[in-house]
């Protein structure tokens, strides 16, 4: 796998939301944005982005504090459970292209971190993924494209 330095994600006119939610609290989240899209009269503009900031066990099972971020084609009011944000810009990022199944993408993740460990970079920001191709049926799950990216500090220490 090939791990790329130097990257940018840059997106505008992002609905965000960010919350501690099971797997399939964030499967209903992403439903709910849907149709709040249909309501508003807007159109998702690029690919859907998850940042995960923390992932820990609890009485439900595992419960992830993550912010679903999604690409509108215009500026537009959200209720007060989301955020807009005019620009999401990530720079000096590295970037990993994980091509298969989601339920293996932690063995991306962990690539990605050893190469982190073994150049010594300075991780600043979550992990962002970046769903490239999605899955539109059960048969298409080995073919999901997801990049990773992960800001790292500019200076050198």
């Amino acid at each position: 796998m090939e791990i790329k330095e130097n990257q940018e994600l840059i997106m505008e006119n992002v609905l965000s939301f960010r919350g501690k939610v099971t797997q399939q609290q964030m499967q209903e989240e992403m439903t709910k944005i849907g149709k709040l899209m249909q309501t508003l009269g807007v159109k998702q503009s690029g690919p859907i982005t998850t940042a995960t900031y923390l992932v820990e066990e609890d009485a439900l099972g595992q419960v992830m504090d993550i912010e679903i971020l999604v690409p509108l084609d215009k500026k537009v009011e959200l209720p007060m459970e989301y955020t807009f944000k005019p620009m999401i810009k990530l720079v000096n990022a590295l970037c990993a292209r994980h091509i298969g199944n989601p339920g293996l993408l932690s063995n991306t993740i962990n690539e990605l971190n050893n190469y982190i460990v073994k150049n010594n970079k300075q991780v600043i920001t979550a992990t962002y993924n970046v769903t490239v191709k999605d899955a539109m049926r059960q048969e298409e799950i080995n073919d999901m494209i997801i990049d990773v990216y992960v800001g790292c500090n500019l200076c050198i220490l």
